[in-house]
């Protein structure tokens, strides 16, 4: 009798403990990601690198294969640019909305930080994903790509070259066709 009470209680130990395991790991699963990328900090820093130099940047806007060009002057950055800026991608709002991957792309030889919205709510009115490529050697950002919903036949993609330039390409969804294109280089 006192064998089978010492098993009983043996038994008892091992699965609570198996089960405050499990519970343990659920919960870890669920906080947010303390390496989440601030893409909008990031990207508002370097903006405000731009102005501080001073140089406005080149502007190219391609419609409907006519191309314009002109220098955009510096306190239009912020406005040409608004739409990637809000809602501001960072680990606060949205590290619960959307699923980090990290990996070494070896065809591209960056590490990479992708991020894909898993919210539908938040996939279908904000933003769809995005991608941080890291060089390795000096550990820096080297680009960044974004993609956002617009409208419910448009899409944009933003490429974001740090110090160098951005491109903006708005893309129908039905047929995949470019609508526009915005190119601002500030290091020429």
């Amino acid at each position: 009798m006192r064998h089978c009470t010492l098993i009983l209680i043996f038994v008892c130990l091992i699965t609570s403990c198996s089960q405050n395991k499990s519970e343990k790991s659920t919960a870890e699963q669920s906080e947010p990601d303390a390496s989440f990328f601030p893409v909008g900090n990031y990207l508002l820093g370097d903006i405000e690198l731009i102005k501080q130099n001073g140089i406005s940047p080149k502007y190219y806007h391609v419609k409907n294969g006519i191309t314009d060009s002109s220098f955009l002057q510096l306190q239009c950055i912020d406005s040409c640019l608004s739409d990637f800026l809000t809602p501001m991608i960072d680990s606060i709002g949205l590290s619960l909305m959307v699923k980090e991957t990290k990996f070494y792309d070896e065809s591209m030889e960056y590490f990479t930080l992708s991020y894909d919205v898993q919210n539908a709510y938040f996939k279908k009115t904000t933003w769809r994903k995005w991608d941080v490529y890291i060089n390795p050697e000096s550990q820096k950002v080297d680009r960044i790509f974004l993609v956002k919903y617009i409208s419910d036949s448009t899409i944009a993609q933003l490429t974001w070259i740090p110090q160098s330039y951005a491109k903006i390409v708005t893309i129908h969804n039905q047929n995949s066709s470019v609508v526009e294109e915005k190119t601002f280089i500030w290091n020429y």
